[in-house]
């Protein structure tokens, strides 16, 4: 699973290289967005991957609250002002993530083989295309599985 946005991450982003109308420059949007990459990779790396329906349904119970916090708060960053089309990919495709999540701990929840072999496959299919749009923004802990 993918460990693309981070829960925790203290950002103090106004001050730190802004130019484009208040926007940031691009080095300092990828700083802002890296670090908090690296808070959520720093609390879910802990976690188990599962390997039954009851740990796939704890995992993403654990896993969802923490990417959907840390997706708010790279949604809540502003982009440099030619990096915006970027961003949004690279955000729409974590928000695919957390569908797909969703989806996987629904299958999970039905004791669903089928349906959970499949939503975890679209799960890895998101994830990879958050971590291009990442890697395509020059962004590192954000483009890691």
């Amino acid at each position: 699973m993918r460990r693309t946005a981070v829960a925790g991450a203290t950002l103090a982003f106004a001050v730190a290289g802004c130019g484009d109308g208040g926007r940031p420059s691009h080095d300092a949007y990828v700083t802002h967005a890296e670090a908090v990459c690296t808070a959520y990779d720093s609390r879910v790396k802990l976690l188990t991957q599962p390997g039954s329906f009851d740990a796939t349904i704890a995992y993403v119970e654990r896993t969802l609250p923490l990417y959907v916090a840390a997706l708010d708060r790279l949604a809540a960053l502003k982009p440099a002002q030619q990096d915006t089309a970027a961003v949004h990919t690279w955000l729409a495709a974590d928000r695919r993530v957390v569908a797909s999540l969703r989806t996987l701990r629904a299958a999970a929840m039905r004791h669903d083989l089928a349906a959970t072999n499949q939503a975890a496959t679209a799960l890895q299919d998101a994830s990879h295309s958050a971590r291009q749009a990442a890697g395509a923004l020059g962004l590192t802990a954000c483009a890691t599985p």
